[in-house]
């Protein structure tokens, strides 16, 4: 471990973890936390499976991602929509219209 590199526990979907960066602790504690909450929140709009939950979270921050880069604010509507898009393409993956994958390739505990 580097001088400047720092490690944390963060809780991630009920696990703890620990990681490390160079950054703040706090820091990566918050991002850590903003993560969480956003597992959370694709946790209610989705069936059991992990691995969709997973990958809509992944993707929705992605999307958060790029807008910021490009400067868009999200205005109350266009957040509704992307909810409704992001609920279009859950019950694609859940209808097997987007892809298959392979439960023990990808498998979380």
């Amino acid at each position: 471990m580097s001088d400047s590199e720092q490690r944390v526990n963060v809780e991630l979907m009920g696990k703890t973890f620990t990681i490390k960066g160079d950054a703040n602790p706090e820091y990566m504690a918050q991002v850590a936390g903003y993560v969480n909450a956003k597992i959370l929140e694709m946790k209610k709009l989705t069936a059991s499976d992990q691995t969709k939950m997973l990958l809509l979270t992944a993707l929705n921050i992605a999307d958060e991602l790029f807008q910021a880069r490009r400067g868009i604010q999200v205005s109350p509507a266009d957040a509704q929509q992307i909810e409704k898009r992001t609920q279009a393409l859950l019950k694609m993956l859940e209808s097997g219209l987007v892809g298959q994958y392979t439960k023990s390739v990808v498998e979380l505990e």
